[in-house]
C-alpha cells in the first residue's frame, strides 16, 4: 500500500474511532440514547408492561402499558406532552410531533398539556383497539416524536421520544431518544449530538489528503 494510501486508512479509523465517542460523550449538551435493539412494547406475554430508563442511572423513568389500548405512563414528575380528550372524555393522546418542533414549556399551551401520570387516567395515550370496531388514535401506522419533560435533581429538562407505532394494534417501539442536558433550554425533536471538533477536524484532513493525492495524479 502505498504512503498516501496509508495515510488516509490511519486518519479515517481515527474519524471512526472519534465518531462514536462523540455521541457518547453528548456533544453539543444533547444526551443521545439509541437501544441495540429497539425496545418493542405490545399486548403479548413480556411486553404488556415495559419500563425505560432514559439516562441509565437505575431508575425508570416512563411505563408503556399495552391492552386495549397503549399507554406512556411518566414518573418521578416527568411530563409528556398530551392532546386531552373533549369532555366528557377524560385522558388524551400523546401529541405525535414531526421533526424539527421546538420543545419547550409553552408548548404545553393552548390545546396541548404536559401530563404528569397523576389524575384519573392510567397514561397517555397513543391507540386504542376493541374489537370488531378497529383501531383509533393519531400513531397508528406512523413514525413520530413525543415531547418530554424530565426532572433531573430538581431541575427541568426537555426532550424527546420517537416512537414507531403499528397500524393495526396497540404496539410498536420506542426506537431512540434525546434530551438536553443544560436545565431550561428547548430541544428540537430528533436533534441529536453535534460531531465533536477533533472529528471534524480529522475528517476535514482525509477529504484534503485525498483531494491534492488526485490532483497530483491529473498532473502526472
Amino acid at each position: 500500500m502505498r504512503m498516501w494510501q496509508r495515510t488516509v486508512c490511519r486518519l479515517f479509523v481515527l474519524a471512526v474511532a472519534l465518531a462514536p465517542a462523540s455521541a457518547t460523550q453528548a456533544q453539543g449538551t444533547i444526551a443521545y440514547f439509541r437501544p441495540g435493539t429497539p425496545f418493542s412494547f405490545g399486548p403479548v406475554p413480556g411486553f404488556e408492561s415495559r419500563s425505560v430508563d432514559l439516562n441509565y442511572d437505575g431508575l425508570d423513568d416512563f411505563i408503556f402499558e399495552s391492552s386495549m389500548s397503549s399507554t406512556v405512563l411518566p414518573l418521578r414528575g416527568h411530563r409528556i406532552l398530551m392532546l386531552p380528550e373533549p369532555p366528557p372524555d377524560i385522558g388524551g393522546f400523546v401529541q405525535p410531533l414531526t421533526a424539527g418542533t421546538v420543545i419547550f414549556s409553552e408548548l404545553g399551551q393552548g390545546n396541548l398539556v404536559w401530563f404528569d401520570g397523576s389524575g384519573p387516567v392510567a397514561g397517555a395515550t397513543l391507540s386504542a383497539c376493541a374489537w370488531p370496531f378497529g383501531c383509533v388514535g393519531p400513531w397508528l401506522g406512523q413514525t413520530a416524536y413525543a415531547g418530554i419533560e424530565l426532572q433531573f435533581n430538581g431541575l427541568t429538562h426537555y426532550g424527546w421520544l420517537r416512537i414507531s407505532h403499528f397500524e393495526f394494534s396497540n404496539g410498536g417501539a420506542l426506537i431512540d431518544w434525546a434530551y438536553e442536558t443544560r436545565p431550561g433550554v428547548p430541544i428540537l425533536a430528533g436533534a441529536v449530538p453535534e460531531p465533536s471538533t477533533w472529528a471534524l477536524w480529522v475528517g476535514g484532513v482525509v477529504l484534503m489528503v485525498w483531494f491534492r493525492r488526485k490532483r497530483n495524479e491529473r498532473r502526472g
